[in-house]
């Protein structure tokens, strides 16, 4: 067994990267926090999502759906479905909870990475073979 306290790990964080709380074979748990003003790029993941809004305001968008985001909300994102955080407020910032489990590998071959970003100017998808886009530093190859 592992205990952790999510709060002293925000206090850590100091821009939206996100924060690994623990990682098994199955199963990983992050924190991800939106400064005032910052977001994602329109993505998405092989493998299902949650996030619980732990402190902070913002927004959740999907291709057809907006929700607002607040303290104690819960979002569950299925497995290749594209969607975007943001935090455009300016008094705090927006931290979530993530939870994912292991893609199968039906699901990587399907997608041959583990995220996928729409290119804004294209509209083309972008393929990462990590999980993090643009946090992981890695560019990602344009699928024709």
């Amino acid at each position: 067994m592992k205990f952790l306290d999510t709060f002293e790990a925000m206090k850590q964080k100091r821009e939206t990267q996100r924060l690994n709380l623990f990682i098994t074979p199955n199963l990983q748990t992050w924190l991800l926090c939106f400064p005032p003003g910052d977001s994602q790029a329109l993505h998405s993941h092989p493998a299902d999502r949650t996030y619980y809004v732990i402190t902070g305001r913002g927004i959740m968008k999907g291709l057809d759906e907006t929700h607002e985001l607040t303290p104690g909300k819960l979002i569950s994102i299925p497995a290749h479905e594209y969607y975007e955080a943001s935090n455009p407020h300016n008094d705090e910032t927006l931290v979530l909870l993530g939870n994912s489990h292991k893609p199968t590998k039906e699901d990587l071959a399907k997608v041959r990475g583990m995220r996928l970003e729409l290119d804004k100017a294209t509209g083309k998808e972008l393929v990462y073979e990590h999980a993090g886009g643009r946090d992981a530093g890695k560019t990602g190859t344009l699928v024709e």
